[in-house]
């Protein structure tokens, strides 16, 4: 794999924290366009029955049913990714930084936040949580987001009983040196203790399990009971087949649970190191961690990760590394839906 298919999948699955803070780089900073404002309402979403359009794209959905992906319209030259939306498709919370290539620009991210925390936070370069309300067309600041001090924060996901599980590199400014990013939980950070990256968390309410990768996104983890233990108890490492052997060469990260938690859908390259696709697996039995072979559920040319689906099952959004022609990755997030039964 080369390293440039290394940093796109250690972007793509939402480590985005790490990656700007720590990677160099001679590339200058491009020009920001304006962010949203705190102070702007976020609009009410348009009836669940108002689809959004784009232009098509490449992906393939290996499921009858499925229309063909579409880029979302409030995709732009920005970095867009991590996309979550809403059981009922209402809105879409996802990461936004304005720079068009977050790679080539972090070291120079990294210099302007530390030299103006609060024109960064201003102009949006720490990188925010966003909400797009349906037909997700625009954006607007998440709350989570609004404070006045820097912190990269991504990789929503909100639970059945309303919790907001993230990633942030808060602790990182807060103690004024490089720390890990980590998952935070309705703004309270969670420690693991691992003294790792811990990224995408995904809880399922049904079987009270958290679920996240660890170390950094290289595996996935798993929490039983953890609500039950205030998040703070022990966790595994998922089980072959949902980390694919042998660990340290195969990744396999970004749960997304059904509600029952019973279908779970993964990021994985076990088809080919260095790119990614999304397989689903089924449970097999009520609880505990016994689950089918993997089965291809979306793949694509390019990486694509982030599988985000609402509760009736009928619709669908994933993030998509892409290449510009000057070589530079970009990222969009885009929507599927059913149009028909199986």
């Amino acid at each position: 794999m080369t390293a440039q298919h290394r940093l796109l999948i250690l972007i793509s699955v939402g480590l985005l924290g790490a990656m700007a803070l720590i990677m160099p780089t001679t590339t200058a900073a491009p020009h920001l366009r304006p962010t949203p404002t705190s102070h702007i309402p976020i609009a009410t979403a348009a009836p669940r029955d108002v689809y959004p359009e784009g232009e098509a794209g490449t992906a393939i959905i290996h499921e009858a049913g499925w229309m063909r992906p579409i880029k979302l319209p409030f995709n732009d030259d920005g970095w867009e990714d991590s996309p979550y939306i809403t059981r009922d498709g209402s809105q879409i919370i996802f990461f936004y930084h304005p720079y068009p290539d977050l790679i080539s620009a972090a070291e120079a991210i990294t210099e302007e936040i530390l030299a103006d925390p609060q024109s960064a936070v201003a102009r949006g370069i720490d990188g925010k949580l966003y909400i797009s309300p349906r037909p997700f067309t625009e954006r607007y600041i998440h709350p989570i987001s609004q404070d006045d001090s820097p912190a990269l924060e991504c990789c929503a996901y909100l639970s059945q009983s309303g919790d907001l599980f993230y990633n942030s590199t808060r602790r990182s400014f807060e103690l004024g040196e490089s720390a890990p990013v980590t998952i935070y939980r309705n703004g309270e950070r969670l420690d693991f203790q691992t003294g790792d990256t811990e990224g995408n968390p995904h809880y399922c309410d049904a079987l009270d399990e958290l679920w996240f990768d660890c170390p950094s996104d290289a595996n996935l983890c798993v929490m039983e009971n953890a609500a039950a233990q205030d998040f703070q108890g022990e966790f595994i490492l998922a089980p072959y087949p949902i980390n694919a052997e042998p660990y340290e060469e195969i990744q396999d990260s970004q749960a997304f649970l059904t509600d029952d938690c019973m279908t779970l859908y993964i990021t994985s390259d076990r088809a080919q190191i260095g790119n990614l696709d999304i397989y689903r697996l089924e449970r097999l039995a009520p609880e505990g961690q016994q689950w089918s072979a993997p089965q291809l559920f979306i793949s694509n040319e390019t990486p694509i990760a982030e599988l985000s689906m609402t509760a009736d099952g009928r619709e669908l959004i994933f993030a998509q590394i892409f290449w510009r022609e000057d070589g530079s990755p970009g990222i969009d997030i885009y929507y599927s839906r059913k149009i028909e039964e199986e």
